[in-house]
């Protein structure tokens, strides 16, 4: 679980760093999380991706499942 934590504070600062202020800091930590998800699952399938992040979050599937989800949906970021 700690080692979940330190990949996802690094993936956070990464991209920080490469969207600066062009994406809301709700946006950046999201993408994080799936990111997270995309790494621990290896896959693009959003609920696999779900399911990965849950896992390395020690959180609920179905929650997890459904941030991804609405990340992809969302007007805000081009997919």
């Amino acid at each position: 679980m700690r080692a979940a934590t330190q990949r996802l504070e690094f993936i956070e600062n990464y991209l920080a760093t490469v969207f600066g202020s062009d994406l809301h800091v709700k946006r950046v930590c999201s993408v994080s999380n799936a990111v997270l998800g995309v790494m621990t699952s290896a896959s693009l399938a959003v609920a696999l991706v779900g399911q990965a992040l849950a896992q390395a979050r020690g959180k609920a599937a179905k929650h997890a499942i459904k941030q991804v989800d609405r990340l992809l949906s969302n007007q805000g970021i081009d997919v």
